[in-house]
């Protein structure tokens, strides 16, 4: 639902006189669709939202009435845009450009909001303080700008739907081209509770194994669009192109680089103020990036994210799946590719149309992990020429007992991911998939405030010695095609033993080979444990492996196991050692070969089923066993026949 300050005409009406110099005039009301100005200090009542811009467009244009002009520096501004707008300033909660209801265009713009805000009075939910806001029937074009933020929770762009009296969304379409946007943020004030709720949210939950005060944009609200076309963004930590509670919103990014910067964040500002629950220290893993993620794929089914020839550059993930799709491919010289706008209407179905000059693929580059899975249902389209470079594990896809689904008809399960893989190149740290459980689930929320995270993670010591046998009647389904694809599949969901939750739901894991499709690793129902990062790379320099020896799995428990981190290791979050189980739990892999797929078996695997189709086949290697459904294979090359 909607809540927005419905606004009159009369309410819009302009002023000849903009303000006088050091006068600065507001507007305060909701304009977006969060209900909550998040800052829990307002003096403002209803929830209302302080909006102070420099130029503040309406339904009717410049609205002289909200507009501070005299920081513009005298640009003309007029009704349908700005060219050359020139603002440096240190005011907290600032907008250098609101606009609502209006198209408008700005070019040639350098905006460079240098506070030192530290999270309160501002919040990144609501456009306020972001250099460039936009809300409801707006189409706003951004070019050959360079736009630069610091402070916390201060951003160069943000777009949100508002509603009409009917409460109809109002969407925003902004495209972004051929700019730069630079997000530093900063360090938060040091009462701030880690937590989820947009209301007051400065920092990222930490459950999310990720830290930081920054993202360089946000999209948001009903169906919403923004195109990102040949630019080059970049955020200090925490995300670069976000999106949060949307509904149906398109995100389209065509030959734009994405970077998290501040990869040693002990040099970096602190992230909390001392005294906080934070306490600054370098996330080992960041070694070329920043913590956090390249976007977040949420919004549901209508939703939908398209990465063509762009450079992803992260410390974390290069997407966060909540309930989203996300679509990655090439740019191909001379052909002209229509990005779709999320307006709903199938005769305005495509807004923007680009042409490539050279052929340029998608690589993502990522210091810890390719992809994170967790919550709602996701899809995933990974196609050729994309390239995914991660440090650790490819795919890491987490089940916990929020996810839980009833039960849809005797049994059957419903679909939480859907990934199909066709003709990527691939690297990873020796785990091409691993599925664990949910740490959002495994940690906790606090009693006394849902919203707020239990700050320590703590687990059994051990790995587990038996498999979960409940299922959260969710299935992951992962096809790869087109490609020789290395690296192993570890199903260990079910299997965390923390304080919170005694044993998680699993979930199954199908895993499909199709025509020219090559696979070399090992596939195992697993238990697991998380690991310190001496653990980690006790782990990848072993391959990736799991142990099959229970004996030695708990001399290496002993040694590397992570029983108890804090917050302040936010990083050691999904990362995770396995021992080989049975292949009688929830926990399942089934694995199905078609066309002329090669599953090479390289290390011990236990899985349910296998299906061998057509002219695929299964080649196992000597010295290794691979079961399937209780049933040992030893060494030799398997068939249909």
């Amino acid at each position: 639902m909607l809540f927005a300050l419905l606004l009159s005409a009369g309410a819009f009406a302009s002023s000849e006189e903009p303000a006088a110099e050091g006068e600065l005039v507001s507007y305060e009301g909701q304009l977006g669709h969060l209900e909550s100005s998040g800052d829990e200090h307002s003096e403002l009542s209803d929830d209302d939202v302080i909006y102070t811009a420099a130029i503040f467009v309406d339904g009717d244009g410049v609205n002289g009435d909200y507009s501070n002009l005299f920081l513009c520096g005298g640009t003309e501004v007029t009704d349908d845009g700005v060219d050359g707008l020139a603002i440096t300033d240190s005011t907290v909660g600032l907008n250098a450009v609101l606009v609502t209801n209006h198209d408008y265009t700005i070019t040639n713009a350098e905006i460079i909001l240098n506070t030192e805000s530290d999270g309160l009075g501002i919040n990144d939910f609501t456009g306020r303080g972001t250099a460039i806001a936009v809300f409801g029937d707006s189409n706003v074009v951004i070019s050959d700008s360079y736009i630069e933020t610091c402070g916390v929770g201060v951003m160069p762009v943000f777009a949100d739907s508002s509603a009409d009296e009917e409460g109809n969304a109002l969407s925003p379409v902004v495209t972004i081209e051929r700019s730069t946007l630079i997000s530093h943020g900063g360090t938060v004030y040091a009462d701030y509770a880690n937590q989820f709720g947009a209301d007051l949210m400065v920092a990222p939950p930490w459950v999310l194994g990720i830290m930081g005060t920054s993202r360089c944009t946000n999209l948001e609200g009903e169906y919403a669009t923004m195109n990102v076309v040949d630019c080059d963004v970049s955020a200090g930590a925490w995300a670069v192109l976000s999106t949060d509670m949307p509904t149906g919103v398109y995100l389209n990014v065509v030959n734009t680089t994405l970077s998290l910067l501040n990869a040693d964040e002990s040099a970096a500002a602190a992230i909390q103020e001392e005294g906080g629950q934070i306490e600054t220290k370098d996330n080992p893993y960041t070694v070329n990036y920043g913590t956090g993620y390249g976007t977040y794929a949420n919004g549901g089914e209508e939703a939908w994210t398209t990465f063509l020839g762009c450079e992803i550059n992260v410390g974390t993930y290069a997407v966060i799946f909540t309930g989203g799709n996300q679509v990655f491919g090439s740019l191909t010289p001379g052909e002209e590719i229509e990005l779709p706008a999320a307006t709903g209407n199938e005769e305005d179905s495509y807004f923007y149309t680009y042409t490539g000059d050279e052929v340029k693929n998608t690589v993502i580059n990522s210091d810890t992990f390719g992809f994170m899975f967790h919550e709602q249902v996701n899809t995933a389209a990974i196609n050729a020429g994309t390239e995914i470079h991660s440090g650790y594990a490819t795919f890491l896809v987490k089940s916990g007992k929020a996810g839980v689904v009833e039960d849809p008809s005797e049994g059957s399960k419903s679909v939480a991911s859907d990934v199909v893989v066709d003709g990527a190149v691939i690297t990873n740290g020796g785990v091409l998939i691993q599925v664990m459980d949910d740490d959002d689930s495994s940690t906790g929320q606090e009693e006394e405030n849902f919203k707020h995270f239990v700050t320590v993670h703590t687990e059994q010591a051990g790995f587990a010695d038996v498999n979960s046998t409940v299922s959260d009647l969710r299935e992951q389904n992962f096809t790869f095609t087109n490609g020789d694809y290395t690296g192993n599949i570890y199903n260990s969901s079910g299997s965390d033993r923390s304080e919170n939750d005694p044993y998680d739901v699993a979930t199954t894991l199908n895993i499909t080979l199709g025509e020219n499709a090559t696979l070399i690793g090992a596939a195992a129902a697993t238990t697991a444990i998380h690991v310190t990062y001496e653990g980690s790379l006790a782990v990848k320099e072993n391959g990736g492996l799991a142990f099959e020896d229970a004996d030695e799995a708990a001399e290496f428990a002993a040694a590397y196991q992570n029983t108890e981190f804090t917050i302040s290791e936010y990083y050691d979050i999904g990362q995770v050692a396995n021992l080989i189980g049975t292949s009688d739990g929830a926990n399942d892999i089934n694995v199905t070969l078609t066309d002329n797929a090669v599953w090479y078996v390289t290390a011990a695997s236990v899985i349910d089923t296998l299906t061998i189709a057509d002219d695929a086949s299964v080649v196992v290697a000597e010295g290794v066993t691979l079961t399937v459904g209780g049933q040992i294979y030893e060494a030799g090359t398997y068939t249909a026949d």
